[in-house]
């Protein structure tokens, strides 16, 4: 039976399979009014991974780009989108958004000649701090953000005014800098000062109408507090949990009606089905699609159950796999190296992410004190455990997916069974 898939699992989903997060797109649309205004207001999304921020990041692109309506209002942003990794810089971020403005604004020819003028700095570098190509050289880091502000703020207003459309073919409410996976920022990078610097300065050169966007992983606060403490009040935190039950459902039907527009062959799903993959999801946006497409791939009768729903997630290549090899495989086997390690780790598990003590921890784990003591000082120096702060002694995982998938990935898939077909109330992740 060859049928298209509806599911998504390795990308995000597009907005009209997009649920739920009705208090973050309230603030964002808020924070996009502000900025039209000329009170820009930033933001950063954070949450663990396949929680959705890309997929948020995305809707809310559309929003501000004018495809999607607010309260029967429509703005229309420029939006410049960047991702971080390991090997990223300033110099490199600084020309990543020259190129994001030159393709979208050089449509005419008075366009190109205004962003050559306007970012003719960039041009001249050959080796940042070493020779540029007129002989000239910048003297330092400082200098070349400032450029970079100068530049950006001229760019911004340039864009927004009432004339704009002479030039640029098309007049924006003003300039986006949307930035995921804010936190794998290298320490050199000083995410938070750049940030900071960035946003006081075009300021100073009278740019009202830029928000910066950031998302990442809940380490994304520490990473701008180490580089900055004083960047954290940039932005409004909007932190994002898993979906509620009935958004999981709707993900679910919102799919399968997808199919069935697409498809010759309609294809349902029966009620212990849907309840395996509302809990096997747990909530998780990325778990809902990999779940989602791994049991429909398995289905050949065009009804959906909970065999179905099993076979794709636990049989070979199947659905767990996939999110233990995408997620978790790597902090629970490469990151560390001894069993000890692991042990506290499946027993943190059994709390998911929620706070656990240093006793209770001690009282299931099989060895000495201070082996105990060397495990939970490695776990932390490599983030896959948090400390809670002002309260010695006092753990979570991470990500409560991790632990969610600790559990599965070391039991006996027949001693799942109980656990896919439970329909327990939906806790509430740590705080």
């Amino acid at each position: 039976m060859s049928r298209v898939n509806p599911f998504r699992p390795n990308s995000p989903v597009g907005p009209g399979m997009f649920a739920g997060r009705l208090s973050q797109l309230r603030a964002l649309e808020e924070a996009l009014l502000q900025t039209r205004a000329g009170q820009p207001k930033s933001f950063m999304l954070t949450g663990e991974r396949g929680i959705g921020k890309t997929s948020l990041l995305q809707y809310f692109k559309w929003i501000a780009q004018g495809h999607i309506d607010i309260a029967r209002d429509r703005v229309n942003f420029l939006v410049v989108e960047l991702d971080l990794d390991a090997s990223s810089t300033d110099l490199g971020l600084i020309r990543r958004v020259n190129l994001a403005l030159d393709r979208e604004l050089t449509k005419t020819e008075p366009a190109r000649s205004f962003l050559s003028t306007g970012w003719e700095f960039l041009q001249r570098i050959e080796a940042f701090g070493v020779g540029l190509r007129d002989g000239k050289q910048i003297a330092d880091a400082e200098t070349l953000h400032d450029e970079f502000a100068h530049s950006l703020a001229k760019t911004c207003n340039r864009i927004s005014q009432a004339d704009a459309t002479s030039v640029f073919g098309a007049q924006y409410d003003g300039l986006i800098l949307l930035i995921d996976e804010a936190d794998n920022a290298p320490r050199a990078l000083r995410i938070g000062s750049f940030l900071k610097l960035l946003t006081e300065r075009v300021q100073r050169h009278g740019c009202e109408h830029l928000m910066v966007g950031l998302a990442g992983m809940p380490a994304l606060r520490e990473v701008l507090r180490e580089s900055h403490p004083s960047s954290l009040r940039l932005f409004d935190e909007l932190p994002l949990d898993t979906l509620s039950r009935d958004d999981v459902s709707w993900v679910i039907d919102r799919a399968l009606r997808v199919a069935n527009e697409t498809n010759d062959e309609k294809t349902t799903i029966d009620d212990a089905g849907r309840a395996g993959l509302i809990n096997l999801s747990e909530g998780y946006p990325h778990f809902i699609q990999q779940f989602g497409y791994s049991a429909f791939s398995t289905d050949t009768d065009l009804v959906i159950d909970i065999e179905d729903v099993r076979r794709g997630a636990f049989g070979p290549l199947g659905a767990m796999e996939k999110i233990g090899d995408r997620y978790y495989r790597d902090d629970f086997y490469n990151k560390i190296q001894k069993d000890s390690y692991r042990q506290v780790l499946r027993i943190m598990a059994d709390d998911e992410n929620r706070w656990v003590t240093k006793p209770a921890i001690r009282s299931k784990f099989r060895g000495t004190t201070t082996t105990l003591d060397n495990a939970i000082h490695a776990l932390r120096e490599r983030k896959i455990i948090l400390a809670k702060e002002g309260e010695r002694g006092t753990y979570r995982l991470q990500h409560r997916g991790f632990a969610f998938w600790i559990k599965l990935y070391t039991s006996d898939p027949k001693d799942l069974q109980s656990q896919i077909e439970a329909t327990g109330k939906h806790e509430e992740p740590a705080t």
